[in-house]
């Protein structure tokens, strides 16, 4: 009876056809962010990946709560926002990222950018802990500089940006018309930017199937990437 029931299933297992993609799954927060003492931010999160590639459960995009640095810590703002994805693919091409804009606010209470940044997912299963460094765009002179201050750009950069990439941007604040342009690969060399902070972000990274396609993943924990 028994015996039998099993060696029939795993004679069918042997048999099954092998899976046509393989799966990664991401849990963690986006859990803290440091940007020279500047107060009261919020993060917007989006997620990137090739056009192979599927969400098949979780949310592509979220925001955060505005935080403010608590008396006596180390200059950082706490979120603890929670990410939880799932996605599906066939190859690795377009590997997902995971693109944030902070938001802050000027001396007039004006929405400002802080920084731009963008990560991959680390390949590797385990526990990370993430250091995404931060960027902004910077004005190439103090004329614009001025001018993007009365605008309420950061570093006065909206014309410097509009004129060197005028697809990306828009011209009253400074942010790409794309939000996930901080992923994409072309654009960067017309634009000169500087670093504004980081973003700490804790990620368990879980892959299935990606061996039966033929892929060799790794095996780690606890690490510590600095991207």
């Amino acid at each position: 009876g028994w015996s039998r029931m099993a060696t029939s299933s795993a004679m069918l297992d042997r048999n099954a056809a092998p899976p046509s993609t393989f799966e990664l799954h991401v849990t963690g927060q986006v859990e803290s962010g440091s940007f020279a003492g500047d107060d009261n931010l919020y993060c917007n999160i989006l997620v990137h990946h090739g056009i192979d590639w599927q969400v098949v459960a979780g949310m592509e995009e979220g925001v955060t709560q505005v935080a403010s640095i608590s008396p006596g810590s180390d200059s950082r703002v706490v979120w603890n926002f929670p990410l939880e994805l799932t996605f599906k693919s066939t190859n690795v091409y377009g590997w997902p990222q995971i693109v944030l804009t902070v938001h802050g606010t000027d001396f007039l209470n004006r929405d400002v950018i802080r920084g731009y940044g963008s990560v991959h997912i680390p390949v590797v299963p385990g526990a990370h802990e993430v250091e995404v460094p931060m960027f902004r765009p910077l004005s190439s002179s103090l004329l614009q500089q001025f001018i993007g201050w009365i605008h309420a750009t950061p570093a006065g950069s909206a014309r410097d940006v509009l004129h060197s990439c005028p697809s990306y941007v828009t011209a009253v604040v400074v942010e790409y018309i794309d939000p996930k342009r901080p992923a994409l690969p072309t654009g960067r060399e017309v634009t000169r930017v500087r670093t504004s902070g980081t973003v700490v972000l804790k990620l368990n990274v879980v892959v299935r199937n990606m061996k039966q396609l033929g892929y060799s993943i790794p095996v780690s924990s606890n690490l510590k990437v600095y991207q």
